[in-house]
């Protein structure tokens, strides 16, 4: 193995100390409060151009989209200018009259002027101010240096500027790539009844048994290039069909032949609780390049020159198409710019507009084919169906830590994580362990071995009852037989011990279990898309199936659905394009209606939609096992119903603090600000609390959950405030007085203060204790003493207004009693650590494999001061069942595009395959009360993180938040108007 093998770290968390950057300056201009509010009003301008846009973000992004995109170009990339205007810093000298310049034309782009016009005029006051405020010159080691016992504090400009200082030096030595080979020993073969296995003259046959793993000798090398973000870019080393070859490779259209992708390591600076140092979050990612740029939103840029990073540029809507700001263009080929690359943007996307305006007349889907890599490349929004899959692979991250130990050498010093010492209640989702013998002859016997975790009848009967309840009643309402079909396979494989569910009459209820049964309804006028239909008369043959909601009878309903086919009227605004779509679509109609009779639902997809034009196919019954999409959607309607099974009794008991874990209760606060509405004025902050409540008495009955929301005002169970939230629209806090952001987040904090208070005096028995879950990367403005930055003071350190934590609120409307603790939970992808596979070269004499190709352990940091915080790793599901693991022996530059063929003859595409993309989950408490042990409270969260209510596998949020956040989530109003961040995990390739 490499000699740095020794020398890895766990997880790429580089500390950010002064000698990573000596010597290095920076040049900073920190813009005072005049000046800012003056471009506040420069941005909320815009001419006749401007005001025909479609959205008023983009509006307002024009004016700071010129003067960044022209720096950018002007300076050679590494500069950067805040989006509010506190700040510019570049590592590069910028004149004043460059300034002057570049915002003169700005003030007259906002005024309607040409840009021969606009650079004749006088030089407005604000770009004057801009112009006059000093640039300072600063040593970056001044803001570095570590302060014993306390967090670091950077100006903000900082974790900007360190980037790019950090990608510069990874890029000036080559990184080395290699697979990794397996080391093999010659073991006896046996027969599957584990008999050794004869050849024909009765001799021991032998096989290779892998026992270890080492690098390939066949080392290379792959030149990375600093890109202005500040991560670099293996920009003359793409990936693709073209560029991975097989001579017997499947045949692929020319479109699919021609897409390619490139890899990318991000350099992202920020702190971590109670360590000294800044850190350097680094990470690989596959970033994937579109065949067009009037359709992405952002593209890669070769400057031509060495030292010039690669320009990543943020393309600008025009009409209904992006492209590169052309003000800014028009200004720097005016000043006389390199207009080479100007020239050739320009030309692609009037080529590009040209085939659009050809494919609308011909009432065609426009089709393009990604050009050869050249020195513009769009960056491709989220996309499933490409040549070249997404995840970078656990090898390339071992590749990447094993760079940065090379090129900082003693200088690289990292944040060490060791392994928290526990283990995790077995899941029904877990493979179970047989020997591989026994594996095959109950496969062979036809026995189906899946890994869904359905829950028990026995166990949901005890949810049911301990909610008040006697018997569950499942309605299915479908409209093609198919979906029929799959929903009785999925309830057949749930309850495989009950009779046989047949072909059962509409109406006709049938038990699939003591207490629990189903009923099947043909209701496609019912749940056909249209805002024209009138669902209650469609729901009166249908009301006998659904219990009354003052009966003994809890029922669910589970329907079919499809992605509604509508398409935008001309000269239609996109916003009102998706109101009509919301109206329009059955899926959110319907559950808006069941939700106003009280009834929860979930739903499946009974058509696939097409790509590129082609039109929606049924979905046919996948083999048994396999339909997973009716697996989770049944599972899911057990969630929306407050259907908890023992598992979580059973994690939480495992630990060895077991007892003082399970006497709590566990509260989950999701807080989220939702679009503004259509009239620009209002701004809505959604706020979900959840409770979940271990059973009054130890070994007895089920945990049940509770949630709270503002327009219900109180504590009810899950299943009721679903039904409760889902009927009504998203409150628009405009009684609130708070006239800025901070004020508005603080009103939203006030809300969290009376549902704690109610679950305090209305829900809590005698003696009870709770703690609260919070993503804190989302409720950063709400709380203060949730900031990395605080974790060195107390609540009365601070001179802040807000609350300190949730739970700390001051008055007769504060809960009478604080939690516990406040557990801080952390997601984001540039906020935590990424985990490093570190496999050693095994000793084949003791035949033990010695490899760790990830960890879906939890671990504990080694902090310089203060309370640990943990990570615990994730390994996604779907990348385990689409073969992710690919990635652990070689990197994308050695992936097989495969071959196809008969069955047994073809070969996996290894280029499409998603491959491991490590998540990971950020634990940190905080507020902890006095005698409340703060590693049972890391490891019950992790527990509860590992096993869900009635799901699949493990979720990067614990329990109570998870189901705090799924009920936003399912809210008829959630998809129109839900920031990108909110639509999915990853908006883009990257």
């Amino acid at each position: 193995m490499s000699d740095t093998t020794a020398t890895l770290p766990s997880t790429l968390t580089l500390r950010c100390t002064p000698e990573i950057v000596q010597g290095q300056k920076v040049y900073v201009r920190i813009f005072p409060r005049s000046v800012r509010d003056e471009w506040e009003k420069l941005k909320g301008a815009g001419d006749d151009e401007q005001k025909s846009q479609q959205h008023p973000d983009e509006k307002k992004n024009l004016p700071y989209s010129t003067a960044l995109t022209y720096l950018k170009f002007k300076t050679g990339g590494y500069v950067h200018l805040d989006r509010y205007l506190n700040f510019l810093v570049s590592l590069e000298k910028i004149d004043d009259e460059t300034l002057r310049h570049v915002f003169r034309c700005v003030v007259g782009y906002s005024k309607g002027l040409s840009t021969d016009q606009a650079v004749l005029l006088d030089v407005p006051p604000v770009a004057e101010a801009i112009a006059n405020t000093p640039e300072q010159e600063f040593e970056m080691t001044r803001f570095l240096k570590p302060v014993s016992g306390r967090q670091p504090k950077c100006p903000d400009w900082m974790y900007v500027a360190v980037p790019w200082v950090i990608s510069k030096k990874l890029a000036q030595e080559k990184f080395t790539i290699y697979d990794l080979v397996p080391i093999t020993k010659k073991v006896a073969d046996k027969e599957k009844d584990g008999s050794p296995k004869l050849d024909a003259n009765g001799e021991q046959v032998y096989k290779n048994r892998t026992i270890g793993w080492k690098a390939n000798p066949n080392k290379r090398e792959v030149t990375y290039l600093p890109d202005s973000r500040g991560g670099l870019i293996a920009w003359d080393h793409p990936f693709g069909r073209k560029y991975n070859l097989r001579d017997d490779a499947t045949e692929v259209n020319e479109a699919t032949k021609a897409q390619y992708a490139m890899s990318r390591l991000s350099v992202v600076m920020k702190t971590e609780p109670n360590v000294v140092h800044p850190v350097i979050f680094l990470d690989a990612h596959v970033t994937r390049v579109h065949s067009n740029m009037i359709y992405a939103k952002s593209t890669h840029i070769y400057q031509g020159s060495d030292g010039l990073p690669i320009l990543h540029t943020e393309l600008v809507r025009n009409g209904n198409v992006r492209a590169v700001n052309q003000r800014a263009l028009e200004l720097l080929a005016r000043d006389e710019m390199d207009i080479s690359v100007l020239q050739a943007l320009q030309t692609r996307v009037t080529e590009e507009r040209g085939l659009l305006e050809k494919a609308a007349e011909r009432g065609e889907f426009p089709s393009f084919i990604t050009p050869d890599a050249g020195i513009i490349r769009p960056l491709m929004p989220q996309n499933d169906n490409f040549a070249v899959g997404t995840g970078p692979g656990t090898l390339h991250l071992r590749l990447l830590a094993e760079h940065v130990s090379k090129v900082l050498g003693e200088k690289a010093t990292w944040v060490d994580f060791t392994v928290e010492p526990m283990t995790f209640e077995p899941r029904p989702t877990d493979k179970q362990k047989m020997a591989p013998q026994e594996r095959a002859s109950r496969i062979e016997a036809g026995e189906l071995l899946h890994t869904i975790g359905f829950p028990s009848p026995e166990e949901i009967t005890a949810s049911v009852k301990a909610q008040g309840f006697e018997h569950l009643r499942i309605v299915c309402l479908w409209y093609r037989w198919n979906t029929r079909l799959r929903m009785i396979n999925a309830l057949s494989l749930a309850f495989p011990d009950g009779p046989p569910i047949g072909d059962p009459e509409p109406g006709e209820e049938v038990f699939l279990a003591p207490g629990i049964s189903v009923v099947f309804r043909q209701a496609e006028r019912f749940l056909s898309h249209g805002d024209d239909i009138n669902r209650t008369v469609e729901f009166k043959s249908l009301e006998d199936d659904f219990a009354d909601s003052e009966s003994q009878v809890m029922v669910g309903a589970w329907c079919e659905t499809e992605i509604p086919a509508l398409k935008k009227k001309d000269g239609e605004k996109r916003n009102a394009f998706l109101l009509r779509k919301e109206r329009y679509d059955g899926k959110f109609q319907v559950r808006r209606f069941l939700a106003k009779k009280g009834f929860v639902c979930q739903f499946t997809k009974g058509m696939k939609p097409g790509s590129f034009g082609n039109p929606a196919t049924e979905i046919s019954p996948p083999k048994p096992g396999k339909d997973h999409a009716a697996y989770m959607a049944l599972l899911d309607l057990y969630r929306s119903l407050g259907i908890i099974d023992q598992r979580l009794a059973r994690a939480i008991a495992k630990d060895r603090k077991g007892r003082e874990a399970g006497k709590l209760v566990y509260c989950g606060i999701h807080a989220r600000r939702q679009a503004k509405t259509a009239d620009g004025k209002h701004t809505k902050r959604i706020i979900v609390a959840t409770a979940l409540f271990p059973p009054e008495e130890e070994g007895d009955d089920a945990w049940t959950m509770r949630a709270w929301t503002p327009q219900i005002g109180a504590w009810v169970p899950y299943r009721e405030a679903i039904a409760a939230f889902h009927a009504s629209d998203y409150a628009l806090h405009v009684d609130g007085k708070g006239e800025t952001d901070k004020a508005r987040w603080a009103e939203a904090a006030a809300h969290v203060e009376d549902a704690l208070s109610s679950l305090v005096r209305d829900e809590l028995e005698p003696g009870m204790d709770y703690v609260v879950m919070v993503d804190g990367h989302a409720c950063r403005r709400m709380w203060t003493g949730l900031h990395n930055e605080n974790q060195s003071y107390q609540e009365e350190d601070i001179a802040d207004p807000r609350t300190w934590l949730p739970g700390y609120g001051k008055g007769k409307n504060a809960p009478r009693k604080k939690p516990s603790a406040v557990i801080r939970m952390n997601i984001a992808d540039d906020e935590v650590p990424q985990y490093v596979p570190v496999p050693r070269e095994s000793d084949p004499e003791t035949e033990k494999e010695a490899i760790t190709f990830a960890s879906a352990k939890l671990h504990r940091a080694d902090v310089d001061f203060g309370n640990p915080f943990w990570v615990l790793f994730n390994i996604p599901r779907n990348y385990q069942a689409k073969g992710g693991d690919l990635g652990k022996t070689i990197t994308r530059w050695d992936a097989d595009p495969g071959k196809g063929g008969e069955e047994g003859e073809r070969e996996t595409n290894e280029l499409k395959t998603p491959w491991w993309a490590i998540t990971a989950t950020e634990i940190y408490p905080v507020g902890v009360a006095e005698g409340v042990d703060r590693t049972m409270l890391a490891r019950a969260t992790a527990r509860l993180c590992h096993q869900t209510i009635a799901w699949s596998d493990r979720s990067r949020y614990p329990v109570p938040l998870h189901a705090a956040k799924q009920l936003d989530l399912d809210h008829p109003q959630y998809r129109r108007s839900a920031p990108p961040e909110e639509q999915g995990d990853g908006a883009t390739d990257e």
